[in-house]
């Protein structure tokens, strides 16, 4: 129960990262608000596709694996990007300690 809480959350941490990088990219504020919708949408689609439990294309064994390390790592790189190191680190960690957690399960 707990570790499907901390899943939803990283989750929805994906979201939260990609809009905060989008808006403090150095360009005009029109560009830094499209950047932001562009890569929301873009990670929303992938994942209502690939990702959600009621996918439309719901992925199994390896690929869904390669879709997870993807979708996650790609908000660690954000974070790391956006010199937040630290919390990179501690966001793969708990991606880490959750899918553990979900294997053993």
């Amino acid at each position: 129960m707990a570790d499907d809480l901390l899943a939803f959350l990283l989750e929805l941490a994906v979201y939260a990262v990609a809009v905060r990088f989008g808006l403090t990219r150095r360009v005009a504020r029109p560009g830094r608000w499209a950047l932001a919708l562009v890569l929301l949408v873009g990670y929303v689609v992938v994942w209502a596709v690939f990702g959600a439990p009621g996918a439309t294309v719901p992925l199994h064994g390896v690929a869904r694996a390669a879709l997870d390390l993807v979708w996650f790592g790609s908000a660690a790189v954000l974070l790391w990007a956006m010199s937040l190191r630290r919390t990179a680190v501690v966001f793969v960690v708990a991606y880490l300690l959750t899918t553990v957690v979900h294997l053993m399960l």
